[in-house]
């Protein structure tokens, strides 16, 4: 853990979790649910890229989103590289969590 973190910076961090999820969160999830509804996906696996080209959101947007969503529980990350179908690098991908995909589609 790191030292010389401000309290409200780990108070803001804890709270990620139980804060209602904003706009674009939504935007994100919705994204990610669409891509594997219609079989864009890899076994269920979205790159950030896919995610903003849905979603018509930067990718930076997307990227910060993401994070967020990853912090929170809401998204998990894979471990390995996978291709992005988009821009063909080795990338992390995201998925949603079984119990997300109901509330985001």
């Amino acid at each position: 853990m790191k030292q010389n973190v401000r309290e409200s910076s780990l108070e803001a961090y804890d709270s990620l979790k139980t804060q209602p999820i904003a706009h674009q969160e939504w935007q994100v999830l919705s994204g990610v649910a669409y891509l594997v509804l219609e079989g864009l996906d890899t076994d269920g696996w979205v790159s950030r890229r896919q995610i903003a080209h849905t979603t018509k959101l930067e990718t930076s947007t997307v990227a910060a989103r993401v994070n967020s969503l990853l912090a929170a529980g809401r998204l998990i990350e894979s471990m390995a590289l996978m291709r992005c179908p988009i821009s063909g690098r080795n990338v992390h991908m995201v998925r949603l969590l079984a119990g997300e995909f109901r509330e985001a589609a």
